[in-house]
């Protein structure tokens, strides 16, 4: 139960944004000086002929400068314009004039003293509650007249307020009111219209909806029960917002630190998100769309205004290190799955914050031997939480730990986030995304599915997902969840081929609704090609396609897709295969060789013996190289050959361009001549980030690159099996 006590703590605790407040405000000063000057231009304009066409420019420009006017009238009531209690006295009496003749700049703090003090309660006692009283329609007439409406609230208080404060009150009205008479009486009625009147019913009826309605709407709780549940912010588009709004998009902020001034907004929201956040304040998007903290985290991760405002990504090293993670729950998804929930703690959430779709490396020591697996995150980027589905196989070590015998409170062994089957940024406002999955194909398609969605309000997705039977599917609940949140933007079509009918297989896991249904039978090609046909599935539409499966789904799917015209740099596809199938044949030129490693800035000299990968090599003098699926597969092993030859095995991951500019995957290098040189420590090239898009099947040429001048010191030989397409080792059994 919510006590008072409860609220009145709540209230008390505000988040220190650790800003020193400056002794003058000099933007808020500009602002003044700019309004002033565009305000007399514009009055300079008007005056010399009122009948000409550019008063429809005046017009909008003046009521502009109301708006921004009242910003320093704002920042004046607050002591936000400068230490100096005078200086505020000064602005706020100066701007008071181009925001309401009719009210004094010592009223106006007490108005909106009232509203800070009851913000949300009934109108008479917080004036700013009057802008969202009565019905909609009413609201803008409200909104174009506020200053009306302040003044009469002030005129019930007078009796209470000081004499002086109210003698200045009334005096004004004395002399404004005649004094604007007197203007029409003359016959500059019209110039009053064009140059103060009409402006200012514009501006303050802007300043209404952005300052009153539009933060404080609907929201049902006063600040008297919850300071930071009374006022929202709207996030996005702020390049546009923040100057446009003056920062008051982020009004939830002034709310809780009033002294502020407004171009700190952002920054004090910045220093206090993590607070923020775990009080789940009301957050919209610049366009109206209510985010939960976990949505709000997820829409951040995939703007570029975030990126801007966090710290730099960690560096190679810290990247390939592994760190003891606890299990904080292991739960099971189906007869032969597992979900793994790790506990991140708080020093170590930037370095496993991860994009939607990469994957995770874990270690364990079973049996006496260290074993290594590579598993996709299967949440929404941006989420805070850090999870993924262990698939058990037939004679697979860590899939029969993982699903029998870890227990909550275990730890494992985790290596940073990595890999490029991501989902790419939004470069249009919304667009149609495509997803096809099979088995447990679906743990990085849900995470795509899930970010794209929530931080993509005009996404639409389709996912279509091939399983044996009802109880092989995963994450069944929440993909039914998902398209239920999501309805009319996500829908989900079931292949079972294992089912005779698709009325045999309807339970709670698989609900047929307008937004999820399933079909017997596998997912074919034909039955692909149908659905891309025009008005049939609607997937002709769709602009991006994530596939995710065993190789020959994947291969299959991607024939279908581009025989449709679907442009290759559309398909993003990430293959299971299996690391059995991937064993290396005996090389006569594989030869003995004096390797030199250099991991972490740190080298080491070795010996190769004939026929032994370069990884083997580094992990049999205890070197802790990066690697996962020792299959060609994941692409975690790669270095840079600094010196020598080698012959590299089937590539999956690489590009051309990658391997033109000396990049190989040490698990599948052999030497093959005496000297050799690798350098785990050199940053992703640019041209590796192609690779999740996939390339047409070609034999690599043999490549002779020079090192230092020299030609021919650099050579990488490679096998005409490799394919051109991002792999990860599988744990699926379709």
């Amino acid at each position: 139960m919510f006590r008072e006590s409860d609220a009145a703590a709540i209230r008390r605790c505000v988040p220190d944004p650790s800003i020193t407040l400056p002794k003058i405000a000099v933007p808020t000063v500009l602002v003044w000086l700019g309004s002033a000057a565009a305000w007399a231009a514009a009055t300079a304009v008007v005056l010399s002929d009122v009948t000409r066409w550019w008063v429809a420019v005046t017009i909008p420009i003046q009521a502009f400068v109301t708006f921004s006017m009242f910003t320093v009238l704002h920042e004046s009531v607050h002591h936000a314009v400068s230490r100096l209690a005078w200086g505020n006295q000064l602005f706020g009496r100066l701007s008071m004039p181009f925001v309401s003749l009719f009210g004094t700049f010592p009223m106006f703090r007490y108005i909106h003293f009232e509203h800070h003090r009851n913000t949300n309660e009934d109108f008479h006692l917080d004036p700013d509650a009057w802008s969202a009283w009565g019905p909609r329609w009413q609201l803008p007439v409200r909104w174009m007249a506020i200053d009306a409406w302040y003044c009469r609230f002030y005129l019930t208080s007078i009796r209470r307020r000081p004499r002086k404060e109210a003698i200045g009150f009334l005096l004004n009205l004395i002399v404004v009111i005649p004094l604007v008479g007197a203007l029409i009486g003359v016959g500059y009625g019209w110039e009053f219209v064009l140059i103060y009147l009409l402006p200012q019913r514009i501006g303050l009826g802007t300043l209404a909806w952005l300052f009153d309605w539009l933060p404080h709407h609907d929201l049902g709780v006063t600040a008297k029960i919850d300071r930071f549940h009374a006022t929202r912010i709207r996030v996005g588009w702020e390049p546009v917002m923040n100057p446009l709004l003056f920062y008051q998009n982020y009004h939830l902020v002034h709310h809780i630190h009033p002294a502020i001034p407004f171009y700190l907004y952002v920054k004090a929201w910045k220093n206090t998100e993590a607070d923020y956040l775990d009080r789940n304040v009301p957050i919209n998007t610049a366009w109206g769309r209510e985010l939960t903290a976990s949505e709000y985290r997820a829409w951040r991760e995939s703007t570029s205004w975030h990126d801007a405002h966090t710290a730099a990504e960690p560096d190679r090293r810290e990247r390939t290190r592994f760190h003891s993670l606890p299990i904080a729950e292991v739960r099971r998804l189906t007869a032969k799955s597992v979900s793994i929930t790790f506990d991140v703690p708080p020093e170590l959430a930037t370095l496993y914050r991860f994009h939607p779709g990469q994957s995770i490396i874990v270690r364990a020591n079973i049996d006496d031997q260290k074993l290594r697996r590579n598993y996709s995150i299967c949440t929404a980027a941006g989420s805070g939480v850090l999870r993924i589905a262990v698939k058990q196989l037939e004679g697979g070590k860590f899939s029969h730990y993982a699903n029998t015998m870890l227990r909550e409170g275990d730890a494992l062994e985790v290596m940073p986030p990595s890999g490029q089957f991501t989902l790419t940024p939004a470069r249009v406002k919304g667009r149609n995304i495509g997803a096809i999955a099979a088995g447990s194909g679906i743990t990085p398609i849900i995470s795509i599915l899930a970010s794209a969605l929530a931080t993509e309000p005009r996404t639409h997705a389709t996912l279509l997902y091939a399983n044996h039977d009802r109880t092989s599917v995963m994450f069944g609940s929440e993909l039914s969840m998902l398209a239920r949140q999501f309805e009319r933007r996500l829908r989900i079509t079931h292949f079972l081929s294992r089912s005779a009918s698709a009325e045999a297989t309807v339970d709670s896991a698989i609900a047929p609704a307008s937004y999820e249904r399933v079909e017997a039978g596998r997912l074919t090609v034909d039955r692909l090609a149908l659905l891309l046909k025009p008005g049939r599935g609607g997937l002709d539409a769709v602009d991006q396609w994530y596939i995710c499966g065993p190789e020959e789904l994947t291969k299959a799917v991607t024939n279908a897709l581009t025989a449709h015209g679907v442009p290759d740099a559309h398909i993003h596809r990430e293959l299971f295969v299996s690391a059995n199938r991937m064993k290396f044949r005996d090389n006569a030129e594989a030869v003995r060789s004096t390797v030199t490693v250099t991991l972490n800035k740190a080298t080491i000299q070795l010996t190769a013996a004939r026929n032994e990968s370069l990884l083997e090599v580094a992990l049999r003098a205890g070197i802790d190289a990066p690697y996962s699926c020792n299959s060609g597969a994941c692409g975690d092993c790669k270095a840079k050959l600094l010196l020598g030859n080698v012959h590299m095995e089937p590539n999956y991951t690489l590009t051309e361009a990658d391997v033109a500019d000396g990049w190989i995957l040490t698990c599948q290098s052999r030497p093959i001549t005496d000297v050799i040189h690798v350098t785990y420590d050199r940053q992703k090239t640019k041209t590796g980030s192609r690779t999740r898009h996939g390339y047409p099947d070609s034999k690599l040429p043999s490549l002779s690159v020079g090192l230092g001048g020299k030609p021919e010191q650099r050579q990488v030989v490679t096998h005409d099996d490799a394919r051109r397409h991002q792999v990860k080792t599988a744990n699926i059994a379709l």
